[in-house]
């Protein structure tokens, strides 16, 4: 009985981590996120939202002005749309991995049971 919980818990989490990915995944919709300085088409640093044309420096250095590493619109988008994917499987795989365990689990619980009421029955 105890066993059974262990692994129970063992099984609960993945199916629980696969569900919070497939949620993310789903929430990863609209404008990417400029992870450092967002810069409108001018160059100029833009608040709110990426727009097509815009650019992120992601590595901006304060004291001298430059930026060391600059993503498009377009490559932001396209990694967020890796990420995505990469959410989903990942979610959907742990979610498949922790259901089977739990089914697997309770059908061997089950067949104790009838095994044991089996022998009970024999005594």
């Amino acid at each position: 009985m105890r066993f059974r919980g262990v692994l129970l818990v063992l099984f609960l989490l993945p199916l629980l981590w696969g569900a919070l990915s497939l949620l993310r995944a789903g929430a990863a919709y609209g404008a990417p996120d400029c992870p450092g300085l967002h810069m409108d088409a001018e160059g100029e640093s833009a608040p709110g939202h990426m727009h097509e044309g815009d650019r992120c420096a992601l590595s901006y250095d304060t004291a001298t002005g430059r930026s060391t590493g600059t993503s498009t619109y377009d490559q932001l988008k396209f990694a967020q749309e890796v990420k995505r994917r990469s959410l989903r499987r990942e979610g959907a795989l742990f979610v498949l991995y922790g259901a089977a365990g739990i089914g697997i689990t309770f059908a061997g619980q089950r067949a104790q049971a009838r095994r044991w009421g089996h022998l009970a029955k024999k005594s």
